[in-house]
């Protein structure tokens, strides 16, 4: 044997081993953040276009159906405005958290609290936005639409809006999944301790 001593291998703590949700939660954030953020400037871009798109591809003068259509859109502008508004916030929001999350920063996990937050803030007041504004203009319009239509309505077309507003709630519900989950994800003692001790 040699007199050589054996280099005894690093002790490593738990919090020295990088949980695997920081950077996943973080590619995440990143894509999510980034298509909203996409779709904020696409809804941006058609409050603009919708109507002159409309008059470039109508020939002739509207019928009663786009007539219809057309007022619903006007009527629903102040609902999209705010839908974009909080969006917007959230996209900015999450794409802030997503990129220090895959940077490590010391600070993701409250910047993740905050989109998650935020999110879900902007969900509760989406739900009421939907109710009170969305819902009753969409039905008054399908009311009216197949008010044009000729012969009998189905009985089915009465509870529509009621299908509408369960879809669209159930909707709302189902979005809030993945901000809970990035609240109890990142929360855990390992995600702290280990941000703590070697993030940036």
């Amino acid at each position: 044997m040699s007199g050589k001593e054996i280099e005894q291998p690093l002790s490593m703590s738990p919090e020295d081993i990088e949980p695997g949700r920081i950077k996943f939660f973080g590619v995440c954030h990143i894509v999510f953040g980034s298509l909203g953020l996409m779709n904020v400037a696409y809804g941006i871009v058609m409050q603009f276009l919708r109507e002159p798109l409309f008059r470039v591809t109508q020939t002739g003068g509207p019928n009663r159906i786009q007539e219809i259509q057309n007022v619903m859109y006007r009527d629903l502008a102040v609902s999209i405005w705010i839908n974009i508004g909080m969006a917007l916030v959230v996209g900015i929001l999450i794409l802030r958290a997503g990129i220090a999350l895959t940077k490590r920063r010391q600070s993701s996990v409250r910047l993740s609290n905050a989109y998650a937050l935020s999110s879900l803030i902007a969900k509760a007041i989406g739900i009421l936005v939907f109710l009170l504004l969305t819902l009753p203009v969409i039905g008054g319009a399908l009311t009216a639409m197949l008010a044009e239509s000729n012969g009998a309505l189905p009985e089915w077309t009465e509870r529509l809006p009621v299908l509408i507003g369960a879809i669209g709630v159930g909707g709302f519900l189902l979005s809030t999944i993945y901000p809970l989950c990035t609240f109890v994800m990142l929360n855990k003692d390992n995600v702290r301790q280990h941000l703590a001790k070697h993030g940036t």
